[in-house]
């Protein structure tokens, strides 16, 4: 065998260390140069290789666009945006945050593609780098906690108004 007959498996959790024997291996070719263990790929096309905290970052930048940036959005060029750069090695944490940037900042950005470009912005990377620092943490998270436990209130008016006159109200 040569080192033509191997290639590297392109899904981020490879179990098989990112090997590809083409003369054994059972494997995917996406366009001409990203190949993928057949198994892989089937894990990377259904989402595996993302954890909860990406997942649900996800949805609050999707819910974050259709807000404040716009509400015909498509999504599945949204996810494949955000796909792309997650396949980058940007975190998703980064990626929250450049949307609150923008929307923030009243930053102009109308159509998905064009998320990219603030991404790769020194002035944002900047802000991110000094929120780190400040160890100031935001959470995208959405979770309501009802608690039994917690003290109940009870407000007692007092009449007022002619019923109170009749009836001689303290």
């Amino acid at each position: 065998m040569t080192k033509t007959d191997f290639r590297k498996c392109r899904y981020e959790k490879c179990p098989y260390n990112h090997e590809i024997n083409l003369l054994k291996d059972d494997y995917k070719i996406i366009g001409k140069t990203q190949y993928y263990h057949a198994d892989c790929y089937k894990k990377k096309k259904s989402g595996e290789w993302k954890d909860e905290k990406t997942k649900s970052d996800l949805q609050y930048i999707k819910n974050q666009w259709a807000m404040h940036i716009d509400r015909t959005v498509v999504y599945s060029q949204l996810f494949r945006c955000l796909n792309d750069l997650l396949s980058r090695g940007i975190s998703s944490n980064y990626l929250v945050f450049v949307i609150d940037y923008i929307i923030k900042n009243k930053m102009n950005l109308r159509y998905v593609n064009g998320f990219k470009y603030y991404v790769d912005k020194d002035e944002i990377k900047a802000a991110y780098q000094k929120q780190q620092l400040a160890g100031i943490k935001k959470t995208s998270e959405f979770t309501a906690v009802d608690s039994t436990d917690a003290p109940k209130f009870e407000i007692k008016q007092k009449q007022s108004g002619f019923g109170s006159i009749f009836k001689g109200g303290n």
